[in-house]
C-alpha cells in the first residue's frame, strides 16, 4: 500500500499523469475496499499523514520538511545506510531511492571536475539529472558514503544480495521504530524549503505563512524592495531551477513543497 501510494504521489508530481485530487481518491478507494475485505483499517495508508500528499489543490499548506531534531534523532539512531540517505536526502534534495543507488565515489569525481553530480540511477523514468554543490556539507556527506562503499565495495547504499525494495521496507521499519512520523520524503521537502529561501531571499508560502499567489508575490516584493512584477519573475524562474534540482520538469511541481 506504501509503495502504490507513492506511485500515486509521483503520478501528479513527475508524470502529470494524474491531479493531485484524484491520486487521492485512488488511494481512498484502495483503503475503503481493504478495509471491508478485512474487516479492519489495519493496512489503511493515510493520503497526507503517511505520504504527504499535497492537498486536492495540488499547493501544500502546511510545511511538510522535516526538522533538525527529528532529522539527528534518525540519522544517530538508525543505521549506517539508513542514515546516511537521510543526509543525502536532506542536502541534495535525492528521492530515496536515487540516495539508496547513489555511487558516491563517482559522484565526488565529478564534483572535484565540474562541482555537480549526476543522479542517473533510480530517477523515475530513467531521467538522468545534474544537481549544483552549494554546500561543504553536501561534499562530507559524499564523502562518508563513498568511504562505507569502499570498505563494502559496492557502488551503492544497498547491502549486498538485497534488493531495493526489501531494504527500502526494512528501512521504512527502522525509522518507524525510531519515529513513527518520520517520512523520509519530508527530507526532499527541507531541501526544497531551504533552496528556495536560500535562493531567493525569503521563505516560501509554507513558512512563511503567506498565501501562495499574489500575497506572496507582494511579499516578495516589499521583502526585496522590488516591483510585483520583479517579484512573480523571480518567483517563477527559482521555482524552474528547484524543480530541475528535484527531478522534475515543471515550475508548478514545486507548489506541493513550497506552497
Amino acid at each position: 500500500m506504501l509503495a502504490f501510494g507513492e506511485y500515486l504521489r509521483e503520478s501528479y508530481e513527475v508524470d502529470q499523469t494524474t491531479s493531485a485530487s484524484t491520486a487521492r481518491d485512488y488511494l481512498s478507494h484502495v483503503n475503503h475496499v481493504l478495509a471491508q475485505a478485512r474487516g479492519d483499517e489495519k493496512l489503511v495508508v493515510n493520503a497526507t499523514k503517511d505520504l504527504q500528499f499535497a492537498p486536492k489543490t495540488g499547493i501544500a499548506l502546511r510545511d511538510g520538511s522535516i526538522s533538525k531534531a527529528q532529522h539527528h534523532r534518525i540519522i544517530t539512531q538508525a543505521s549506517e545506510p539508513v542514515s546516511l540517505i537521510a543526509q543525502l536526502q536532506r542536502t541534495w534534495g535525492l528521492r530515496f531511492r536515487e540516495a539508496a543507488l547513489l555511487d558516491a565515489r563517482k559522484a565526488l569525481k565529478l564534483l572535484d571536475t565540474y562541482e555537480l553530480i549526476d543522479v542517473k540511477r533510480g530517477t523515475k523514468g530513467g531521467q538522468p539529472r545534474w544537481v549544483a554543490l552549494e554546500s561543504e556539507q553536501q561534499r562530507q556527506v559524499l564523502e562518508k558514503i563513498a568511504e562505507l562503499q569502499q570498505h563494502k565495495d559496492h557502488d551503492s547504499l544497498i547491502p549486498q544480495g538485497q534488493s531495493l525494495k526489501a531494504f527500502q521496507t526494512k528501512a521504512w521499519r527502522e525509522v518507524q521504530a525510531i519515529k513513527p512520523t518520520y517520512l523520509s520524503h519530508g527530507e526532499r521537502k527541507t531541501y526544497a524549503c531551504d533552496y528556495y529561501e536560500r535562493h531567493l531571499g525569503v521563505p516560501c508560502p509554507v513558512r512563511s505563512a503567506i498565501a501562495h499567489g499574489n500575497a506572496h508575490h507582494q511579499f516578495i516584493a516589499i521583502s526585496l524592495g522590488i516591483t510585483l512584477s520583479e517579484a512573480r519573475e523571480r518567483d517563477k524562474a527559482i521555482r524552474l531551477q528547484l524543480s530541475k534540482c528535484l527531478g522534475h520538469h515543471r515550475e508548478c511541481i514545486t507548489n506541493a513543497y513550497l506552497g
